[in-house]
């Protein structure tokens, strides 16, 4: 009888046994499945890239320039240098002829013909000089200007004829009796020619640059010497178009110095607030796409929530002379290197023993003993594992970072064991990180 029921309770636990394994079966059989259709970890790949912090702001440009007073030129313009051309000091920019010119050489013109016809009516045997002239003349006309579709050319021995023909009048002048009808058209013709030079006036550069004609009425009010008396709101406040090219006045005319200007910019970042003078900056325009123009701090004024700063910069400094207000960037720094996405990045606390160098303990700016500290972490995602790795942070923006390696020292001036240094991991182009 005892035997029957220990062969029953055996059989019990046996079942029982059976059940328990199916239902272990059946748990490791859904968690399988689970893992199966359970969408895998979001990862991202470690490449190369670049960091740029960058701020977008107007900007004032700032130029050493100086209108040329034309105060006393009137008249007509004939000849006029074109707008952004380099001139040296001296140079003629612009000439100026009188009203009446027109009239005055359609009568140089009338004599010429008369002086030609009293020419051809003299029976005088002329000298030697008055036929070599006629055949300088004939040269000039059948060589040279006949079939020539050069203008400037064209011009240039039109100017020579003419004073090869009014040389000869003056010989043929001098030739025939006093009193003449040809000398008295000669002399008539010399005093309208005086009138015409008299008439001429030139203007010439008063300094080496750039001439312009783009005259906006600030060049007098944003100058060198002005820098500090400026203020974010008087900038703000000026009545000028953003990116906007200063037009075409006909009447005035300038000189710029080309090597290099200002630029006045009201920020309210933090690097604004931190900057120093003689600090170079990196300053991109729209018209120098992605290059970057090397820029140096001359001036910082603090305001309330505020920071004017002028920057000076010996490039794209003729783009801009068409321009008083406009858009740009100030890139405080530009970095390349591993870049990855901030979402990779956790903090892990690591053991702090004592500093390699000295053997003490590394203490806290409030005198306590620090035991751990905070290292940048990031998942590398292996075929059957991942790897914890401690990373430093180089730049950072909004959404991104550049990191690296710690080295081995500047792990141990951190406070970490050699222990730890040794058994640590690193990061490379291409490891896969988990996106925490």
């Amino acid at each position: 009888m005892n035997t029957k029921k220990q062969s029953k309770k055996i059989n019990q636990n046996v079942l029982v046994v059976c059940i328990a394994l199916l239902i272990i079966l059946i748990v490791y059989a859904v968690v399988a499945v689970v893992n199966f259709f359970k969408q895998p970890a979001k990862t991202v790949l470690i490449k190369n890239g670049e960091l740029i912090n960058y701020e977008e702001v107007v900007g004032y440009v700032i130029r050493n320039e100086e209108i040329i007073d034309t105060s006393e030129y009137d008249g007509v313009i004939k000849t006029e240098v074109e707008d952004m051309t380099r001139v040296s000091k001296g140079a003629e920019i612009i000439s100026y002829v009188s009203k009446l010119e027109n009239q005055i050489l359609e009568q140089i013109n009338e004599l010429d013909n008369k002086i030609e016809n009293a020419i051809n009516s003299q029976q005088t045997i002329y000298t030697n000089d008055v036929k070599s002239i006629d055949a300088e003349i004939e040269v000039l006309i059948y060589n040279n200007v006949r079939e020539n579709n050069n203008l400037t050319l064209i011009n240039e021995y039109k100017k020579n004829l003419n004073n090869q023909i009014q040389k000869k009048a003056k010989i043929v002048g001098e030739l025939s009796p006093s009193g003449s009808e040809l000398k008295e058209l000669i002399e008539e013709r010399a005093s309208y020619e005086a009138i015409l030079n008299d008439s001429e006036k030139t203007l010439t550069a008063p300094n080496a640059g750039l001439v312009s004609y783009r005259v906006d009425n600030y060049e007098n009010i944003l100058t060198y010497d002005s820098f500090s008396e400026l203020t974010s709101d008087y900038l703000d406040n000026l009545k000028i178009g953003l990116n906007q090219v200063v037009p075409i006045d006909s009447n005035k005319v300038k000189i710029i110095d080309n090597f290099e200007c200002y630029i006045a910019v009201p920020m309210e970042s933090k690097e604004a607030s931190e900057v120093t003078l003689n600090s170079t900056v990196y300053l991109r325009f729209a018209n120098t796409g992605d290059e970057l123009i090397s820029s140096t701090i001359e001036y910082i004024s603090k305001e309330e929530g505020k920071t004017l700063i002028i920057f000076k910069i010996k490039t794209n400094v003729e783009e801009l002379s068409k321009y008083r207000k406009i858009g740009l960037d100030v890139v405080w720094w530009r970095s390349t290197g591993l870049k990855v996405n901030k979402d990779v990045i956790s903090y892990t606390s690591v053991p702090v023993n004592t500093n390699a160098d000295s053997g003490e303990q590394i203490m806290s700016n409030s005198g306590e003993v620090i035991d751990t500290i905070k290292l940048p972490t990031v998942n590398v995602k292996k075929t059957y594992y991942t790897n914890e790795v401690w990373i430093k942070i180089l730049r950072e923006t909004e959404d991104y970072v550049i990191i690296d390696n710690y080295s081995d020292a500047e792990l141990r001036e951190l406070g970490i064991s050699d222990e730890d240094i040794e058994k640590r991991s690193t990061v490379k182009m291409y490891d896969e990180l988990l996106i925490m």
